[in-house]
């Protein structure tokens, strides 16, 4: 504020600001509705000069005049002030990772009023100073902060921001550099492994990067645009050195490409990104935008895409065979010792790359498939319930399992693939065994199917599984579970963030869920309340349901701006058991998993004030 006064009561000799904007910098780029915002303004700014007597012609004292001239325009100021302040509103990070060890040059574009804006991040390793102009932060990667996204929020004393994926991973960073639109003009870049730091920032824009490839090794190029929170669908390609496209791909479990091609010799090829507005709009064109920011990894080294068995039973440790490019046949232990009840995925990184691995936990005895097991007359027996892993490793291919059956013995069969970002759009039907279909559920779209059946008689039966449209490769991995989770509960919030006033109760509501018949005593509680601040929940009933939690400020509480966590907790239960409730960070435009799905810090912000509005919702 000091430094604003000074430029208002000095420049030009009157009291005319030379720029009305604490937390932008014109030199940084404003977004459009920034700039509108600080031209009306500065319009209102040079309207009011008009109409004061800044210089007035026959002061009856001058410096008394003079003060309550500036006594009035900063009042002024201060209700234009206010009248901006918000929490801060981020769009993107850029770059939006760095390695462990390094210190980054971090540019935030969105609405970061009262710079500098507090930051708040899931690693102590991971911290960002802010630099003198609004957006710009030097971010410090601890060598002890593990690969993988980590949630990082900007707070004032208006409020806080949903948490955003800053990506730390073990390959070397690059920055793009531009002109780079056409594969003549390609950015070469010597490393055979690296991480592309770009943007896709005008309409049209294609980013070409000339890389080098190695006679009979997999070249991978993986791009995160969509996981990062980016309204963006790109599209990656490879291109020989003619120009001549040998590899495509556009989708993946979510928006997100992923190419992997066998080069024929050595030689320069180019990797290509670009990408469509998401939601679409209504022309179809490579779109652009400061906020379209991706990472595309490129390697003709390991990459790691998956696993096999593509998942753990909970409270165990199993060595993995991981699945993907150049990997010649590396194995990895994962341990779900620690997995809670609720838990069904484990991410994990990748030992040798950093490459994260989508894995499932489940609660049955784990079988393997056995080839062949294609027809019904030699499908692989196995006993019931447990966890049948297995792959669809070519197109056409059909696993089948035969189990018995007591007459109206009820079996649910969910199956997880897309859940593990397995490329199976799964079919799962039960036959008799006489290959007679009983029933059948499909998958599809981002879905994974469940089959729930009663045998009709005592007897065999046979579970198969295939793609909806006939595919096939060792990357389509699945798990078919049988045995239910144990009994547990969850906890979701309605935001990621709660506004309490002095002197005042904010109340939410706490959605409830007891899972698999859990039935014991379930309280309530806060972690990491401010002075003067306290909680009040009802009782949780005995069922599903919303609890009310409330918030009490008292009326000296001090302002406040910190991270919580609201607990769910099971205190007659030996040992006790806690979860943190959670809240959800897929937006309304769910096409597939982000790096960052939900959150269980929360954020509470006391002030001596109401709560102000919420944030305008973005124009389609």
């Amino acid at each position: 504020m000091s430094a604003f006064l000074n430029d208002l009561l000095w420049a030009g000799g009157g009291f005319m600001p030379r720029s009305f904007s604490l937390a932008t910098n014109r030199s940084a780029g404003l977004r459009p509705a920034a700039a509108a915002s600080e031209r009306k303004s500065d319009g209102r700014l040079r309207s009011l000069r008009r109409k004061l007597p800044l210089r007035p012609s026959r002061p009856r004292s001058g410096r008394r005049a003079e003060g309550a001239v500036l006594l009035t325009l900063l009042f002024t100021l201060g209700s234009l002030l206010a009248a901006h302040a918000a929490a801060p509103a981020p769009e993107f990070f850029f770059p939006a990772g760095g390695k462990p060890g390094a210190t980054v040059s971090v540019n935030v574009g969105g609405k970061l009023d009262g710079w500098p804006v507090g930051v708040w991040t899931s690693h102590p390793g991971l911290t960002f100073k802010a630099a003198t102009n609004s957006g710009a932060f030097s971010v410090a990667i601890g060598a002890d902060v593990p690969p993988g996204a980590h949630h990082v929020r900007f707070f004032n004393a208006e409020g806080a921001s949903e948490p955003r994926a800053f990506v730390v991973g073990r390959r070397d960073e690059l920055l793009e550099v531009e002109p780079n639109d056409d594969y003549r003009r390609a950015q070469h870049v010597t490393q055979r492994s690296f991480v592309m730091n770009g943007r896709l920032e005008k309409a049209g824009d294609v980013d070409s990067f000339a890389v080098e490839a190695e006679a009979g090794k997999w070249l991978v190029a993986a791009v995160e645009c969509f996981a990062l929170g980016s309204s963006v669908d790109p599209v990656v390609q490879i291109l020989d050195d003619r120009g001549v496209r040998v590899a495509f791909n556009h989708d993946t479990h979510n928006l997100d490409a992923v190419v992997a091609w066998q080069a024929p010799r050595t030689g320069t090829v180019h990797v290509q990104l670009f990408g469509f507005a998401h939601p679409p709009a209504s022309d179809i064109a490579a779109k652009g935008s400061a906020a379209y920011v991706y990472r595309l990894t490129v390697t003709t080294g390991p990459f790691a895409r998956t696993a096999f068995p593509a998942g753990v039973k909970r409270g165990a440790k199993a060595q993995l065979g991981l699945l993907g490019w150049n990997l010649d046949g590396a194995m990895q232990t994962v341990d779900a010792a620690r997995a809670q009840p609720a838990e069904r995925r484990l991410v994990v990184p990748g030992e040798r790359t950093g490459d994260l691995l989508w894995l499932d936990v489940a609660d049955g005895n784990e079988l393997i498939e056995a080839e062949p097991n294609d027809a019904v007359t030699n499908a692989q027996r196995v006993t019931l319930p447990a966890t049948l892993n297995g792959r669809i490793s070519q197109p056409g291919d059909v696993d089948r399992f035969a189990f018995s059956a007591k007459k109206n013995e009820r079996f649910n069969f969910q199956v997880r693939a897309a859940a593990i970002h397995s490329p199976l759009a799964a079919r799962v039907r039960v036959e008799d065994t006489n290959g007679v279909q009983l029933a059948q559920q499909e998958g599809g779209d981002g879905t994974d199917p469940r089959l729930g059946w009663s045998a009709p008689t005592d007897g065999t039966f046979v579970v198969a599984i295939s793609d909806m449209y006939g595919g096939g490769s060792a990357l389509h991995v699945y798990r078919i579970e049988t045995a239910p989770a144990p009994p547990h509960f969850t906890a979701t919030l309605p935001t990621h963030a709660f506004f309490v006033e002095n002197g005042k109760t904010n109340e939410i509501k706490v959605t409830v869920a007891r899972v698999e018949g859990f039935k014991e005593k379930l309280t309530l509680s806060v972690k990491g309340l401010p002075d003067g601040v306290t909680a009040k929940a009802d009782a949780v009933p005995d069922k599903n349901g919303e609890v009310k939690l409330q918030f009490l400020a008292d009326a000296n509480a001090k302002p406040a701006s910190v991270p919580i966590e609201i607990l769910l907790s099971a205190p007659e239960v030996r040992p006790p058991f806690t979860r943190a409730a959670t809240f959800s960070l897929r937006g309304t435009e769910t096409r597939g998993d982000r790096l960052l799905n939900e959150g269980h810090v929360a954020w509470l912000t006391v002030a001596n004030k109401p709560a102000p509005p919420p944030p305008p919702k973005k124009k389609k």
